[in-house]
This record gives structure tokens, sequence and C-alpha cells, in this order.
């Protein structure tokens, strides 16, 4: 039977795609560590191995968006659920484990990039760095957690603005030197450790298919799904391939100076000497640092209290507990440093994900996505979701 396909680009599928690159444009991202950590410190390669690893991405949020439109389930543990049955039960309590430990990681890394921002422009010690951070997180939490959830979108939409500018700026002044790099094939690792990197970015990155599908409420037809993973993989690759050209104009020395790679971006901006993005940048980052920590807190917490303190009817101390003790645990993971929580804590986060979520999805979520698109065609999902064009004629 013929089925109604939809519109490939709409507002919900390039809202879905906003959501995916918003969440993709964390603490890692901003400061250029995952950058150079994963792409760049190998070489002329990683300027381009984004686009492979976006585009793996890309697949998964398709996929895992195939499962959340025809099950019309919009929470990552239903989606997953449904995507492995029959083994769901037991699969689905260990990736709610496992997503719920490494949402601790992207919270630890603001806290670090956090007090390594503090430390450079304020002379604050890491620890010290840290601790304002976290107290500074605690307070928005309680009292001003509606003004960032307004702001942290404008925020955002600021900080890729600079992002884009120094981009082009750092690009065109360092042109020489890139060019000389990409067109001699410099390599300062080898190929095979560097498509590794891109590998491994791929499987920690796929995991912000929780957050697009979220944000999928009310997505219908196919084209929707895939409307939304190639404007993602589009935007995700330009802006990290953007990035990731610019710091390639300060290789080998941004790889290897040791307070150059801990905010590669910062350091590129302060050689670039740009009055304006040298005031500008670092405050947008460090506020960007705070809204990204209380969007993870105000997630946890959300779950949280549907868990412990059920009793409690003070919700303000309710919350101040809950959220404090998360983010004191989050503080101790924060002491391992910036660029341990993204090469070490990432990393076996991707390799987790390989196992927990890819091995699953290739034995269970294909099976299951075909038995699903069967029911497609007979017509027998969920209330409202008959994309039957005979259907359509029918009523």
């Amino acid at each position: 039977m013929k089925l109604k396909k939809g519109k490939l680009f709409n507002s919900l599928s390039i809202g879905i795609a906003s959501v995916w690159f918003s969440a993709h444009c964390g603490p890692g991202f901003a400061s250029g560590t995952q950058e150079l950590f994963y792409f760049v410190r190998h070489g002329w390669l990683g300027v381009f191995m984004p686009a492979l690893s976006m585009t793996l991405v890309g697949i998964g949020i398709w996929f895992m968006l195939e499962h959340c439109r025809l099950n019309q389930k919009y929470s990552y543990r239903d989606i997953y659920d449904k995507a492995t049955v029959p083994a769901d039960f037991v699969l689905g309590k260990i990736y709610d484990i496992i997503t719920f430990l490494t949402l601790m990681l992207a919270p630890a890394a603001c806290l670090a990039a956090g007090g390594v921002l503090l430390h450079q422009y304020l002379g604050l010690s890491d620890f010290a760095g840290r601790t304002v951070m976290l107290v500074l997180t605690v307070v928005t939490v309680i009292f001003g957690a509606k003004v960032v959830r307004v702001t942290g979108t404008a925020l955002t939409v600021a900080m890729i603005a600079l992002i884009v500018i120094i981009c082009g700026v750092g690009i065109a002044r360092n042109w020489d030197v890139i060019a000389n790099q990409i067109s001699n094939r410099v390599m300062y690792t080898d190929y095979s450790t560097a498509f590794k990197g891109g590998l491994t970015y791929f499987a920690f990155q796929v995991g912000v298919w929780t957050v697009a599908c979220s944000a999928a409420v009310g997505i219908r037809y196919k084209q929707e799904s895939k409307g939304a993973a190639i404007f993602g993989i589009i935007l995700n690759s330009l802006m990290l391939m953007g990035v990731c050209t610019l710091l390639l104009g300060g290789m080998p020395t941004v790889a290897t100076d040791p307070n150059a790679k801990l905010l590669p971006t910062v350091y590129i901006i302060k050689l670039l000497n740009l009055p304006f993005f040298n005031i500008a940048y670092p405050i947008l980052l460090f506020l960007a640092l705070i809204t990204t920590l209380v969007g993870f807190v105000l997630v946890l917490q959300t779950r949280l209290r549907q868990v412990v303190l059920k009793k409690m009817e003070n919700d303000k101390l309710k919350n101040t507990i809950i959220s404090g003790g998360f983010l004191i645990i989050v503080w101790a993971i924060s002491q391992f440093g910036l660029i341990a929580i993204i090469s070490k804590g990432y990393t076996y986060t991707g390799y987790i994900t390989v196992v927990i979520w890819l091995l699953p999805m290739l034995v269970l979520g294909i099976n299951n996505l075909i038995k699903y698109r069967k029911l497609e065609k007979q017509g027998q999902l969920p209330p409202g979701m008959d994309n039957r064009a005979e259907a359509e004629q029918a009523s």
C-alpha cells in the first residue's frame, strides 16, 4: 500500500536537527578540546574526519527517530525498549543505568572547562575555579533556572555566531599554514589512529539520539526522520570541520603546549589578537558552560525527584539536596581535568555504547524496525499514525 512520505525539510525536521546540534555544541566542542583530541592532533585528515563521524551519527539518529516515529514514543527508555524487544526488560535497565552514569561526564567537563577558564583569565587555581562553578550552578538552579532556560538558546546562538566569525578570520589568516599541511598530507600520528579517533567520536556522540528523539514530538512521516538526519549531518559536519580547520592552523603547537591544548579555541583567539573576541568569547563560553550545567542538573533533578525524597514537601529544599548532591559527585569527577574527561571518559563511553547500543540495534533493532514498518503498511500503528493514502481518502 502507498504511504504518504511527508516533506523532507520542515519546521519539525529542522528543529530536531537544531536540538541535536545544541546538544553537540557542549563544553568540549566550544573549547576546541574535543576537536583537538579526536581529530586535529592526528594531522591533515582531522579536517575531513568529522564528516565521516557526523554521517555515522546521523544514520544512528535517523534509525532511532524511525523507532520513535513508528511507536510514538519520545522518552529514550521507551524508544530503546521498543527497539530491543524481546530483550528490552534486561537491556533497558542496563541502558538506563549507563545513560545516568554517562550524563555525569558532560557536566563534569563543564566544571573542568570553567575551572581552566577562570584560571587563565582570573588566576584562580583549577580547584578554586571548579568550586566557583559549582556554587554558581547550585545558586542558579535554585533561583534562576527559568531565566537560564530562556537565555540558554540565545547564548548558544551567540557563541555559534562568534565561532563562525572566528573560524573565518582565523582560517583566512593562517591559510598558508593550513593549505600546506593539507596539500602535503602532514600527519602527526598515523592513519589508523586518525580513523580510530573519528569512529570513537561517533560512538560517544551517537548517544545524542536521546535528545533528538525527545524533541521529535509530532513526527509522523519517513521524510521527516530523513530530513532531520540530513540537515543535522550537514550542520554538525560544517561546524566541526570549521573548528578543526581553524585549529590545524595552530598545529603542532596547539597540541603540544600545555596551556594551549586545555582550551585550544581560546588559545587561537589570543593569537589572532582580536580585542573584542578576546573578551566576548571567554565570557560567552563561561555563561554557556553554566547554562549547560544547569540543563543537565534539571534533567537529572526531574528524574531523581521521582525516586528519592518522595515524602519531602519543601520543593526548594528537595531540589537543593538533589542538585547539590549530584553536583558534588560531578565536581569530584571534574578533578580528573578536562583533557582526561574528554580523552578517557568520552572514549570509554564510546566503547560502552558499542556494546549496549550498537550491537543490540544491529541484532534486534533492525528486525524490529522491519516489523514496525510492515505494521505501518497495514495501518496498524498507534492512533493518528495511519499514513496510507487509502486511509486518508476513506476519511
